[in-house]
């Protein structure tokens, strides 16, 4: 009986591994609250999005690392600079309300500015009043703590992910061997689509006029499934998300031409964008937004010129004052999760931001100027 007994008790057990169990001890206590890029605005999209995708094995819960795609359908949309927010949000002192960890870039379109980048976290730094010289070795600490990589293609930025535990495990190297991985983003994840989808096509052409014996092997192709499971495995092994930015080839945007950030009226077909990377990578994202500049209402037909000129400072302002906003892409998303967040009413499906001299400000976060 006791034999039975003990059969029956070890057909229940499951087993899982070493990696799982720490996954699941690092659930904060209220997963929907959790704080993945210290930006309310976002964190709640992450949130929202993250309930449905989590994925239950049995009686184990397996948390999944929030993958958040930024794209745009037209350049100068703000996804950089979003990006250079959410990095002086991770690399900031923690006094100063931030995560003080490190961030990881693969800057493969070779546009990261670093003094736009600096100029943001000083705009952070700032806030807080600080001396001239606290501010001075605040801004040199934190971006001690960003380490940016510019692979040239794509097998490169395959073996840079690879290496990244190398990298960052060697003390000798950097300064954050006592820091988190808050994040690493690729930016762009869509650099290197033509160049690869060229060498596809000569290897098979190649491939189809070459002697057998000469064949090469399409294995020796760096590949999208590859760079997939690069940043699956790079995800896993430093317990953070990914941030992806890419260009949506439809063209420009037919969005609101509101001169407000009403996100009630966004919710039309326009944000509903199939995914655009390569597979598998357009499976990869949990989470993807669709940024846009919001245009400056036109001169309406048959105006005269004086009127014209008296709206001129009025329209000036407008354009000075650099709005963006930054809303789900609907595409793909459980019906559920949409009509959660369409019930939040204006910003329930994503958040407004400006872009001025100074940097980067969200709206609601309680610094916005009008």
């Amino acid at each position: 009986m006791a034999e039975d007994l003990g059969k029956k008790l070890l057909a229940e057990v499951e087993e899982v591994g070493l990696d799982e169990i720490f996954q699941i001890l690092r659930l904060p206590s209220e997963p929907s609250s959790k704080s993945w890029f210290n930006l309310p605005q976002l964190d709640r999209l992450v949130n929202e999005i993250n309930q449905e995708s989590t994925s239950i094995s049995s009686k184990i819960t397996k948390p999944t690392q929030p993958v958040v795609e930024l794209t745009s359908t037209s350049p100068g949309s703000g996804k950089t600079h979003i990006l250079y927010h959410l990095t002086a949000l991770a690399v900031l002192p923690s006094d100063l309300g931030s995560k003080e960890s490190c961030v990881i870039i693969l800057d493969t379109d070779g546009t990261l500015s670093i003094p736009r980048l600096a100029q943001q976290l000083l705009l952070l730094i700032q806030e807080e009043s600080t001396t001239d010289q606290e501010t001075d070795d605040i801004l040199l600490s934190s971006l001690k703590h960003i380490h940016i990589f510019r692979p040239q293609s794509l097998a490169s930025t395959i073996a840079t992910l690879t290496n990244l535990p190398t990298y960052l495990f060697e003390p000798s190297r950097h300064y954050s061997l006592d820091r988190a991985v808050s994040f690493i983003a690729l930016a762009s994840a869509s650099a290197y689509y033509w160049q690869t989808k060229a060498s596809e096509e000569n290897a098979a052409l190649f491939a189809s006029v070459a002697s057998p014996s000469s064949k090469p092997s399409n294995s020796q192709l760096p590949s999208y499934a590859q760079l997939t499971a690069a940043l699956r495995s790079t995800s896993l092994a430093f317990h953070c998300p990914i941030v992806l930015t890419s260009h949506h080839p439809a063209g420009p945007n037919n969005f609101s031409t509101a001169t407000t950030h009403d996100y009630s009226s966004w919710a039309n077909p326009s944000h509903a964008l199939r995914p655009s990377l390569p597979a598998p990578l357009s499976s990869l994202p949990t989470l993807r937004l669709l940024l846009t500049r919001l245009p400056v209402r036109r001169f309406p037909a048959g105006i005269r010129f004086e009127e014209a000129a008296r709206e001129a400072v009025d329209r000036q302002a407008a354009v000075d004052s650099g709005k963006y906003s930054c809303v789900v892409n609907e595409s793909g998303v459980d019906e559920r999760v949409l009509r959660r967040l369409q019930r939040l009413g204006e910003g329930g499906m994503g958040f407004g931001f400006r872009i001025g001299g100074e940097g980067l400000r969200v709206d609601g976060d309680g610094n916005e100027s009008s």
